[in-house]
């Protein structure tokens, strides 16, 4: 266990011992009493914090889209035009995915560990993709000339969401950034 880690709380320890092990290693395949061991914390105080794995998941799924959320508003501080601000979301999760070793999207690695789509995970990171198009489709159609028609207007706002999911997935089986510099040069096209 790296000191910085060592010198966080038990709960905050748990949390970031599963960040990684989720993400190396899957949902299910990490055990409780292996995230207990890594982490370095008791039995109780595990339960203490969490009452089950599920429990776990849905606050580790909650915080890391509270985080995205306040990286979508440090993009909106920094940056005016809604192209810009496209743009700065390409290049966002590019760096997200680099620093993470193209380990891939959290929400999508997890959500095909559930296959229900009533399971509290599940529709936790269906809400979360939500968000994203939503944010996503909000710069778009502020970013296209105003005459644009409507029904164009939404298939090109749907057409960079997908630019950006499938960027996250491709830099994940190619180990590379070239699919969010294409989806970058694409979203370019489609706003022109």
């Amino acid at each position: 266990m790296d000191k910085v880690i060592k010198q966080l709380n038990p709960k905050d320890r748990i949390l970031k011992t599963v960040e990684r092990l989720f993400c190396e290693q899957g949902y299910l395949s990490t055990g409780i009493n292996q995230i207990i061991a890594e982490a370095q914390v008791a039995k109780a105080s595990f339960y203490q914090h969490f009452s089950s794995k599920e429990a776990l998941i849905l606050e580790y799924l909650e915080n890391y889209h509270n985080a995205f959320g306040n990286l979508l508003k440090q993009l909106d501080k920094q940056h005016q035009e809604p192209g810009i601000k496209i743009e700065a979301l390409f290049d966002a999760l590019a760096d997200s995915v680099q620093k993470g070793n193209f380990k891939g999207c959290i929400f999508l690695n997890i959500s095909a560990e559930f296959s229900e789509p009533e399971s509290k995970p599940r529709q936790l990171i269906a809400q979360c993709k939500t968000d994203l198009k939503e944010y996503t489709e909000k710069l778009v159609l502020g970013a296209l000339p105003a005459d644009t028609k409507p029904e164009v207007a939404q298939i090109k706002a749907t057409a960079v969401y997908l630019l950006i999911e499938g960027a996250l997935v491709d830099s994940r089986i190619y180990h590379d950034l070239w699919p969010f510099e294409s989806g970058k040069a694409a979203m370019r096209q489609l706003l022109s």
